[in-house]
């Protein structure tokens, strides 16, 4: 989806912006490649990363199936494959 510059968001891009406001980390120090036990996140972050992406890519994500990841990438690859929500 565009950003307000107009320029297309990848889902990658658009979960690294929400991981870094919600964490308060530089999104240029995040990557597909970081890991998910190195972001300063505790649960209730990991709550609000969540409830945020499910509303923004209109999906949504099993807290279970969450604790198998290890990158951000993993993420991105488990949300890109979801279904859209009807809702």
């Amino acid at each position: 989806m565009p950003d307000k510059g107009g320029n297309i968001m990848t889902t990658s891009d658009d979960l690294i912006k929400i991981i870094a406001r919600i964490t308060h980390t530089n999104a240029a120090e995040l990557f597909p490649a970081t890991l998910l036990k190195d972001i300063k996140a505790d649960s209730l972050h990991w709550v609000q990363i969540i409830v945020n992406s499910e509303t923004l890519f209109g999906v949504e994500i099993d807290m279970e199936k969450m604790k198998s990841f290890q990158t951000i990438g993993d993420l991105v690859t488990y949300i890109e494959g979801l279904p859209k929500s009807s809702v």
